[in-house]
Protein backbone atom coordinates (compact mmCIF):
# COMPACT_ATOMS: atom_id res chain seq x y z
CA UNK A 1 0.00 0.00 0.00
CA UNK A 2 1.54 3.39 -1.04
CA UNK A 3 1.01 6.49 1.21
CA UNK A 4 0.84 9.38 -0.58
CA UNK A 5 0.57 13.05 0.95
CA UNK A 6 -1.14 15.18 0.99
CA UNK A 7 -3.15 14.74 -2.59
CA UNK A 8 -4.06 10.66 -1.17
CA UNK A 9 -6.90 9.12 -2.60
CA UNK A 10 -6.84 6.01 -0.25
CA UNK A 11 -10.47 5.55 1.19
CA UNK A 12 -9.40 2.49 3.91
CA UNK A 13 -9.59 3.27 7.08
CA UNK A 14 -6.84 3.27 8.94
CA UNK A 15 -7.99 1.94 12.01
CA UNK A 16 -7.65 -1.63 9.75
CA UNK A 17 -4.21 -1.29 9.20
CA UNK A 18 -2.77 -2.33 12.59
CA UNK A 19 -4.49 -3.79 15.44
CA UNK A 20 -4.83 -1.36 18.35
CA UNK A 21 -3.63 -3.11 21.99
CA UNK A 22 -6.32 -2.97 24.37
CA UNK A 23 -4.76 -5.97 26.84
CA UNK A 24 -1.18 -4.70 27.46
CA UNK A 25 1.25 -6.76 29.83
CA UNK A 26 3.32 -4.27 31.76
CA UNK A 27 6.33 -4.91 33.51
CA UNK A 28 7.29 -3.26 36.92
CA UNK A 29 10.76 -3.89 38.15
CA UNK A 30 10.87 -2.34 41.45
CA UNK A 31 14.83 -0.64 42.16
CA UNK A 32 15.92 -1.25 38.72
CA UNK A 33 15.01 2.31 36.84
CA UNK A 34 18.64 3.36 37.17
CA UNK A 35 19.32 0.55 34.51
CA UNK A 36 16.64 1.63 32.61
CA UNK A 37 18.05 3.67 29.53
CA UNK A 38 15.69 6.03 28.00
CA UNK A 39 16.41 8.13 25.20
CA UNK A 40 14.00 11.11 24.73
CA UNK A 41 14.24 12.85 20.98
CA UNK A 42 13.12 16.35 21.41
CA UNK A 43 13.60 16.77 25.31
CA UNK A 44 14.09 20.35 25.78
CA UNK A 45 10.30 21.63 24.11
CA UNK A 46 7.45 22.38 25.83
CA UNK A 47 6.25 18.41 26.80
CA UNK A 48 10.24 17.20 26.67
CA UNK A 49 11.23 19.74 29.51
CA UNK A 50 8.85 18.44 31.61
CA UNK A 51 9.53 14.60 31.11
CA UNK A 52 13.09 14.85 31.51
CA UNK A 53 12.52 16.43 34.62
CA UNK A 54 10.22 13.55 36.08
CA UNK A 55 12.28 10.67 34.92
CA UNK A 56 15.37 11.96 36.02
CA UNK A 57 13.48 12.46 39.59
CA UNK A 58 12.39 8.81 39.39
CA UNK A 59 16.13 7.44 38.28
CA UNK A 60 15.79 6.66 35.32
CA UNK A 61 19.34 7.05 32.84
CA UNK A 62 18.14 9.46 30.40
CA UNK A 63 19.44 10.63 27.49
CA UNK A 64 18.08 13.94 26.05
CA UNK A 65 18.68 15.51 22.52
CA UNK A 66 18.26 19.17 22.14
CA UNK A 67 19.03 21.16 19.30
CA UNK A 68 23.04 22.57 18.83
CA UNK A 69 21.81 26.06 19.31
CA UNK A 70 20.26 25.27 22.65
CA UNK A 71 21.83 25.62 26.12
CA UNK A 72 19.94 23.19 28.06
CA UNK A 73 19.52 23.03 31.91
CA UNK A 74 22.13 20.86 33.57
CA UNK A 75 19.95 18.23 35.47
CA UNK A 76 21.72 15.42 37.27
CA UNK A 77 21.05 12.12 35.89
CA UNK A 78 20.50 13.65 32.57
CA UNK A 79 22.82 13.52 29.69
CA UNK A 80 22.12 16.44 26.95
CA UNK A 81 22.57 15.45 23.30
CA UNK A 82 23.01 18.23 20.95
CA UNK A 83 21.17 16.95 17.73
CA UNK A 84 19.57 18.43 14.41
CA UNK A 85 17.54 15.92 13.37
CA UNK A 86 17.20 17.20 9.72
CA UNK A 87 21.17 15.91 9.38
CA UNK A 88 20.69 11.97 8.45
CA UNK A 89 23.78 11.13 10.95
CA UNK A 90 21.99 12.70 13.85
CA UNK A 91 22.16 9.58 15.84
CA UNK A 92 25.57 9.27 15.32
CA UNK A 93 26.03 10.59 19.16
CA UNK A 94 22.80 8.71 20.24
CA UNK A 95 24.00 5.81 23.07
CA UNK A 96 24.67 2.32 21.35
CA UNK A 97 22.21 0.88 23.54
CA UNK A 98 18.91 2.48 24.88
CA UNK A 99 15.82 0.23 26.21
CA UNK A 100 13.25 2.65 25.73
CA UNK A 101 13.13 5.54 23.13
CA UNK A 102 10.40 8.61 23.38
CA UNK A 103 9.88 10.94 20.31
CA UNK A 104 9.21 14.52 21.09
CA UNK A 105 10.50 16.45 18.47
CA UNK A 106 8.83 18.92 16.87
CA UNK A 107 9.78 21.28 14.00
CA UNK A 108 9.73 25.04 14.89
CA UNK A 109 7.96 25.63 11.33
CA UNK A 110 4.89 23.25 11.71
CA UNK A 111 2.54 25.75 11.06
CA UNK A 112 3.95 27.01 8.07
CA UNK A 113 2.72 25.45 5.18
CA UNK A 114 4.08 25.27 2.32
CA UNK A 115 7.14 27.16 3.20
CA UNK A 116 7.92 24.53 6.17
CA UNK A 117 6.80 21.67 4.45
CA UNK A 118 10.25 20.27 3.77
CA UNK A 119 11.35 21.10 7.53
CA UNK A 120 8.19 19.31 9.03
CA UNK A 121 8.88 16.41 6.51
CA UNK A 122 11.96 15.88 7.53
CA UNK A 123 11.10 16.04 11.67
CA UNK A 124 8.03 14.41 11.78
CA UNK A 125 8.75 11.69 8.67
CA UNK A 126 12.08 11.13 7.77
CA UNK A 127 13.70 11.98 11.19
CA UNK A 128 11.16 9.16 13.02
CA UNK A 129 12.63 6.48 10.40
CA UNK A 130 15.91 7.20 11.35
CA UNK A 131 14.94 7.06 14.51
CA UNK A 132 13.31 3.44 14.29
CA UNK A 133 16.02 1.94 12.58
CA UNK A 134 18.08 3.20 15.27
CA UNK A 135 16.08 1.54 17.87
CA UNK A 136 16.21 -1.25 15.77
CA UNK A 137 19.79 -1.81 15.81
CA UNK A 138 20.50 -0.22 19.94
CA UNK A 139 18.19 -3.21 21.27
CA UNK A 140 15.23 -0.30 22.23
CA UNK A 141 12.23 -2.63 23.66
CA UNK A 142 9.61 0.52 23.21
CA UNK A 143 9.26 3.29 20.78
CA UNK A 144 6.52 6.09 22.26
CA UNK A 145 5.71 8.39 19.44
CA UNK A 146 3.79 11.59 19.88
CA UNK A 147 1.24 11.97 18.06
CA UNK A 148 -1.77 14.47 18.26
CA UNK A 149 -5.64 13.83 17.98
CA UNK A 150 -6.14 15.90 15.35
CA UNK A 151 -5.40 13.01 13.49
CA UNK A 152 -8.83 11.47 13.46
CA UNK A 153 -11.24 13.54 10.72
CA UNK A 154 -14.02 13.77 12.78
CA UNK A 155 -15.01 16.34 14.72
CA UNK A 156 -18.61 15.69 16.10
CA UNK A 157 -18.26 13.28 19.01
CA UNK A 158 -14.95 12.03 21.01
CA UNK A 159 -12.48 10.18 19.60
CA UNK A 160 -11.84 6.76 19.77
CA UNK A 161 -8.48 4.63 19.12
CA UNK A 162 -10.91 2.16 17.48
CA UNK A 163 -12.31 4.66 15.15
CA UNK A 164 -11.75 4.70 11.62
CA UNK A 165 -9.66 7.36 10.51
CA UNK A 166 -9.82 7.99 6.62
CA UNK A 167 -6.80 8.34 5.33
CA UNK A 168 -7.75 10.89 2.25
CA UNK A 169 -9.45 13.09 4.00
CA UNK A 170 -8.51 16.92 3.98
CA UNK A 171 -6.13 17.33 7.03
CA UNK A 172 -3.54 20.29 7.71
CA UNK A 173 -0.02 19.16 6.41
CA UNK A 174 1.62 19.10 9.82
CA UNK A 175 -1.53 16.22 10.94
CA UNK A 176 -0.80 14.08 7.61
CA UNK A 177 3.01 13.30 8.27
CA UNK A 178 1.80 12.52 12.14
CA UNK A 179 -0.98 10.18 10.85
CA UNK A 180 1.65 8.89 8.11
CA UNK A 181 4.59 8.29 10.50
CA UNK A 182 1.72 6.09 12.82
CA UNK A 183 1.22 4.08 9.32
CA UNK A 184 5.08 4.25 8.78
CA UNK A 185 5.92 3.27 12.77
CA UNK A 186 3.15 0.01 12.12
CA UNK A 187 5.75 -2.81 10.66
CA UNK A 188 8.48 -2.21 13.61
CA UNK A 189 5.96 -3.37 15.48
CA UNK A 190 7.56 -6.77 14.78
CA UNK A 191 10.41 -5.77 16.28
CA UNK A 192 9.48 -3.49 19.12
CA UNK A 193 6.41 -1.83 21.09
CA UNK A 194 5.47 0.59 19.29
CA UNK A 195 3.05 3.28 21.54
CA UNK A 196 1.49 6.13 19.92
CA UNK A 197 -0.23 8.55 22.12
CA UNK A 198 -2.67 10.84 20.57
CA UNK A 199 -2.51 14.22 22.55
CA UNK A 200 -5.15 16.18 23.33
CA UNK A 201 -4.82 20.05 23.63
CA UNK A 202 -1.92 19.48 26.90
CA UNK A 203 -1.17 23.02 28.04
CA UNK A 204 1.07 24.05 31.23
CA UNK A 205 3.74 25.72 32.06
CA UNK A 206 6.63 26.57 28.76
CA UNK A 207 4.10 26.55 26.46
CA UNK A 208 4.67 28.69 23.34
CA UNK A 209 2.46 31.80 23.73
CA UNK A 210 0.70 30.75 20.46
CA UNK A 211 -1.06 27.89 21.31
CA UNK A 212 -4.54 27.72 22.06
CA UNK A 213 -4.36 27.87 25.86
CA UNK A 214 -1.85 30.67 26.44
CA UNK A 215 -3.47 32.38 24.04
CA UNK A 216 -6.90 32.40 25.91
CA UNK A 217 -5.12 33.41 28.86
CA UNK A 218 -3.52 36.01 27.29
CA UNK A 219 -7.10 37.40 25.78
CA UNK A 220 -8.91 36.78 29.73
CA UNK A 221 -5.97 38.96 30.90
CA UNK A 222 -5.98 41.84 28.58
CA UNK A 223 -9.73 41.54 28.45
CA UNK A 224 -10.28 40.25 24.97
CA UNK A 225 -13.41 38.87 24.16
CA UNK A 226 -12.92 34.88 23.43
CA UNK A 227 -14.39 33.98 20.32
CA UNK A 228 -17.11 31.11 20.55
CA UNK A 229 -18.46 28.86 17.70
CA UNK A 230 -21.99 29.27 18.40
CA UNK A 231 -23.35 29.80 22.21
CA UNK A 232 -20.74 27.77 23.92
CA UNK A 233 -18.24 27.31 21.13
CA UNK A 234 -16.03 23.92 21.01
CA UNK A 235 -16.00 21.24 23.03
CA UNK A 236 -12.25 19.86 24.71
CA UNK A 237 -10.71 17.94 27.29
CA UNK A 238 -7.20 19.34 27.93
CA UNK A 239 -4.53 17.50 29.57
CA UNK A 240 -2.11 19.45 32.03
CA UNK A 241 1.55 18.82 30.66
CA UNK A 242 2.56 16.98 34.11
CA UNK A 243 -0.05 14.68 33.68
CA UNK A 244 1.41 13.99 29.93
CA UNK A 245 4.66 13.23 31.55
CA UNK A 246 3.07 10.73 34.11
CA UNK A 247 1.39 8.85 31.04
CA UNK A 248 5.06 8.74 28.91
CA UNK A 249 6.43 7.18 32.24
CA UNK A 250 3.74 4.36 32.40
CA UNK A 251 4.21 3.74 28.94
CA UNK A 252 7.84 2.98 30.31
CA UNK A 253 6.74 -0.26 31.34
CA UNK A 254 4.87 -1.60 28.35
CA UNK A 255 5.48 -4.76 26.83
CA UNK A 256 3.43 -4.15 23.97
CA UNK A 257 2.52 -2.16 21.29
CA UNK A 258 -0.75 0.26 21.62
CA UNK A 259 -2.09 3.52 20.32
CA UNK A 260 -3.89 5.60 23.27
CA UNK A 261 -5.56 8.90 23.66
CA UNK A 262 -3.69 11.28 26.00
CA UNK A 263 -6.45 13.69 27.12
CA UNK A 264 -7.92 15.49 30.36
CA UNK A 265 -10.49 14.10 32.76
CA UNK A 266 -13.37 17.16 31.64
CA UNK A 267 -15.01 17.60 28.19
CA UNK A 268 -15.64 21.40 28.77
CA UNK A 269 -16.78 24.11 26.34
CA UNK A 270 -14.68 26.69 25.47
CA UNK A 271 -17.08 29.22 27.40
CA UNK A 272 -16.02 27.19 30.58
CA UNK A 273 -12.41 26.78 30.11
CA UNK A 274 -13.07 30.94 29.46
CA UNK A 275 -14.86 31.11 32.70
CA UNK A 276 -11.91 28.46 34.46
CA UNK A 277 -9.08 30.89 33.30
CA UNK A 278 -11.13 33.69 34.61
CA UNK A 279 -11.51 31.92 38.28
CA UNK A 280 -7.98 31.47 38.40
CA UNK A 281 -6.79 35.10 37.61
CA UNK A 282 -9.62 36.61 39.15
CA UNK A 283 -10.83 38.34 35.83
CA UNK A 284 -14.23 38.24 34.51
CA UNK A 285 -13.69 37.04 30.54
CA UNK A 286 -15.51 38.29 27.39
CA UNK A 287 -17.24 36.75 25.06
CA UNK A 288 -18.35 36.99 21.17
CA UNK A 289 -20.83 34.29 20.01
CA UNK A 290 -20.66 33.49 16.25
CA UNK A 291 -24.00 31.81 15.99
CA UNK A 292 -23.53 30.92 12.58
CA UNK A 293 -20.57 28.81 13.34
CA UNK A 294 -21.21 24.84 14.49
CA UNK A 295 -18.77 24.15 17.28
CA UNK A 296 -16.64 20.92 16.78
CA UNK A 297 -15.82 18.48 19.35
CA UNK A 298 -12.25 17.91 19.61
CA UNK A 299 -12.35 15.32 22.62
CA UNK A 300 -10.35 12.25 23.64
CA UNK A 301 -12.28 9.22 24.77
CA UNK A 302 -9.49 7.83 27.52
CA UNK A 303 -11.07 4.38 28.02
CA UNK A 304 -8.33 2.63 26.44
CA UNK A 305 -6.23 4.52 29.17
CA UNK A 306 -8.08 3.20 31.83
CA UNK A 307 -7.71 -0.19 30.85
CA UNK A 308 -4.39 -0.59 30.49
CA UNK A 309 -3.25 1.34 33.27
CA UNK A 310 -5.82 1.22 35.54
CA UNK A 311 -5.34 4.91 35.71
CA UNK A 312 -5.82 8.12 33.82
CA UNK A 313 -5.32 11.76 33.81
CA UNK A 314 -6.50 13.48 36.98
CA UNK A 315 -5.11 16.83 37.24
CA UNK A 316 -8.92 18.69 36.55
CA UNK A 317 -8.65 22.36 34.33
CA UNK A 318 -8.59 23.96 37.34
CA UNK A 319 -5.76 22.94 38.94
CA UNK A 320 -4.05 22.46 36.14
CA UNK A 321 -4.39 26.44 35.67
CA UNK A 322 -2.83 27.10 39.12
CA UNK A 323 -0.09 25.31 39.12
CA UNK A 324 0.81 26.83 35.87
CA UNK A 325 -0.19 30.65 36.63
CA UNK A 326 -0.02 30.37 40.01
CA UNK A 327 3.06 28.12 40.80
CA UNK A 328 3.31 29.56 44.35
CA UNK A 329 0.04 29.07 45.68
Amino acid sequence: MSLRLPHMQMRTPISTLYTITTKITCMSEPGTKSKHIVLIIGASGFIGRHVVSRLAKQKYHVYATHLPTEVPLAIPGVDWIPCDLAEHDAMSAWPPQCESLIYLAQSPKWRDFPVGAIDVLEINLAAVVRSAEYARQAGVQRFIFASTGSVYDQVAKAACENDPVIVGAPRRFYDATKLAAEVLLGPYSELFAVVVLRLFMPYGSGQDANMLMPQLVRRVRETEPILLHGKDGLIANPVAVSDVAEVLERCLQLRQSATLNVAGPASLTLREIGECIGRVLGISPRFVEQTEQSAPVIVGDTTAMKTIFEWCPQITLESGLRLWLMPQE
